[in-house]
């Protein structure tokens, strides 16, 4: 029995290939050029799952069942993502029914981050805990709820969006259409366009050296180094948006007083740069009550979350993993 599992992200793409343990057999990483368009995209997913099962000498009849995740509100019923704010053109795709037919095997599709949290429920940080959110911070921002040990998915499959909670009113404009979203302010294309649109005005920052002064090509990865290595500007960006970012988080455990915040999402590269403040801001921002109980760490899947939340969504509408464990 093999599973595939398919996470497409705003800058980047993983594709996985499991077995029915859930255990990364081979896993391969692309680029998602967003800019060529949604067919383009959808036929380099394609090609890099046939190129996985090549590797090993499957084929589509090996194929049990694909589990594909994404940004943006999805109807995981009707197997479509709805929308996807950090890729323009993705609105109503049935990739569910895309991917089945193409390998034909059952697809089931599902927010990036609603299926992170189940990864990390049943395979990481929250194998042990009852109560716990999974916040993930990469190109957006998104996240689960699991109370209960349940994953919780709202009305219509689409609760924990907490990137776009309004944390700073008249702030940036946000993908969503709204102003001030956490997601405008925190995430890692956030903190990227930020730096790129403000570099000029400090001419000494470190970013234009490491860019040869093309502003275009920094990214939050150099923002968060910069700061590691104490260049004013990029502490400057940095210690904004890891403000903004403690602040979501604790109004998430003023409203739902989990006792885990679970992390995930390239920025978290950053490590304790990341850790380190959120933790300070739920401290002073939320109930005492209720941040002298809850624990910040890390994604324990790592890099893998998704793809393996993914693999985890198609383990779970095949009866091999069960909520409630």
């Amino acid at each position: 029995m093999s599973i595939v599992g398919i996470d497409i992200g705003g800058s980047k793409t993983i594709v996985g290939v499991a077995d029915e343990n859930g255990n990364l057999i081979n896993k391969k990483r692309l680029a998602t050029l967003v800019n060529l368009g949604r067919e383009q995209v959808i036929d380099s997913v394609k090609a890099a799952v046939w190129g996985l099962l090549s590797d090993y000498h499957m084929s589509s009849e090996d194929i049990d069942g694909i589990g594909v995740c994404c940004g943006g509100p999805v109807d995981a019923e009707r197997g479509l993502v709805l929308t996807c704010p950090n890729m323009p053109g993705w609105d109503n795709v049935a990739l569910a029914k895309i991917f089945s037919e193409e390998f034909n095997a059952p697809a089931w599709i599902d927010n990036d981050a609603t299926v992170a949290t189940l990864a990390e429920l049943m395979f990481g940080a929250g194998m042990n805990v009852n109560n716990f959110v999974y916040f993930t911070v990469s190109a957006g921002i998104g996240g689960g709820i699991v109370i209960d040990r349940k994953l919780y998915r709202g009305s219509n499959g689409n609760a924990g969006e907490f990137g776009h909670q309004v944390v700073l009113p008249d702030g940036p404009p946000c993908t969503c259409g709204d102003r001030g979203c956490l997601e405008s302010l925190s995430s890692g294309s956030s903190i990227a366009k930020r730096a790129r649109r403000e570099c000029f005005d400090w001419p000494s920052t470190v970013l234009l050296h490491w860019v040869d002064g093309n502003p275009m090509l920094i990214t939050s990865e150099h923002v968060s180094r910069g700061a590691a290595e104490e260049d004013e500007f990029s502490s400057y960006i940095w210690n904004q948006a890891m403000n903004y970012l403690g602040i979501g988080v604790a109004n998430v455990v003023n409203i739902l007083n989990p006792e885990l915040v679970v992390i995930g999402g390239g920025v978290t590269r950053a490590g304790e740069l990341l850790f380190e403040p959120v933790r300070r801001v739920i401290e002073k921002r939320a109930l005492s009550g209720l941040s002298k109980i809850v624990g910040v760490v890390p994604a324990a899947l790592g890099d893998d979350v998704a793809v393996v939340g993914a693999i985890t969504l198609a383990m779970e509408r095949l009866g091999l993993v069960g909520e409630g464990l």
